[in-house]
């Protein structure tokens, strides 16, 4: 059966500053792992969480999020410029964004059932965001986002 999409986001915008975001259950906030900003990859898992890393600082990447019922089929190549993959645990079956600092962006989104989940993030914008570092600050929507969160087969 194909997966289908349940609900979404969109223009999201998380205050970066430390370089990066979070995607938490709603009742969860996380930090980041010891050795995470040594590490590639556009993600971290953190237990009750994902920690985002972006290119650009004190900023506002624009942010597309889609719960999905199952694995969604991958995006088209060329359209993002990076991708990459991690696993969380909701306990309220409900997601939120929270800046750097914790505090919350829009409104929780329904997951589904409290368990584990997937996150899929791809990224595109991420050098001009970059270059942008110490030149301009608290501009808009360069580094752009999306986000596809499914329950994790695995743990079905």
């Amino acid at each position: 059966m194909a997966a289908r999409l349940l609900a979404t986001m969109d223009d999201e915008m998380p205050r970066i500053e430390y370089r990066y975001f979070q995607f938490v259950d709603q009742d969860g906030t996380t930090e980041p792992p010891d050795g995470w900003s040594d590490t590639p990859g556009l993600l971290a898992s953190a237990g009750r969480g994902v920690l985002l890393r972006t290119a650009g600082n004190d900023f506002y990447p624009a942010v597309r999020l889609e719960v999905w019922s199952g694995k969604p089929q991958p995006q088209s190549e060329g359209e993002w410029e990076d991708q990459d993959e991690a696993t969380f645990t909701s306990d309220t079956g409900l997601g939120l964004f929270r800046e750097w600092d914790g505090g919350p962006v829009g409104s929780p989104i329904e997951l589904g059932n409290r368990g584990s989940y997937r996150l899929r993030a791809y990224c595109r914008g991420r050098a001009q965001a970059e270059a942008l570092i110490g030149e301009e600050m608290f501009y808009e929507g360069v580094e752009e986002w999306l986000l596809q969160v499914w329950p994790d087969e695995a743990q079905a």
